[in-house]
């Protein structure tokens, strides 16, 4: 089983990924689903298509995971953003991106820093998660020197 995913990008076509079988009975249009695009990003993406065509032209990825239980768009919005990237000659994940608010998108560029105001036990923590305050300890100090 395969999906066609609207991404967040200014891209011609939409792509397409593979659905692991864990996840076929539960896969729907209108999901958010996270996919792998390039080597390291990583995007979430609305399904707009569930087919069994395999591409041709590129090796199919699987998708990540689904990010939602339920449909999140209707098929009827998935059309209006057709209509409206054609409309205005421009992508439908440029529509999609302009349509959904910024807590539904997922993109592989986060920002972490450490939240001094909170204390925190360090003998509470895991080996990783020590390690990891540390170094955003150490970046902190770095930041505040002149």
């Amino acid at each position: 089983m395969y999906v066609d995913v609207i991404l967040p990008l200014a891209l011609p076509i939409n792509y397409t990924f593979g659905v692991p079988v864990q996840w076929q009975p539960s896969i729907q249009v209108g999901m958010r689903v996270e996919v792998q695009f390039g080597k390291k990003r990583m995007y979430s993406g609305i399904v707009k298509k569930i087919h069994f065509n395999k591409p041709d032209v590129y090796e199919v990825k699987p998708i990540k995971s689904i990010l939602d239980k339920e449909p999140i768009v209707s098929e009827k919005t998935i059309q209006f953003w057709v209509w409206l990237a054609s409309y205005y000659m421009c992508s439908e994940g440029e529509v999609m991106n302009a349509s959904l608010p910024s807590y539904l998108k997922l993109d592989s560029e986060t920002f972490v820093s450490l939240q001094t105001e909170v204390p925190i036990n360090e003998l509470d923590l895991s080996d990783d998660e020590y390690i990891v305050m540390q170094a955003l300890f150490i970046k902190n100090e770095k930041n505040k020197k002149p």
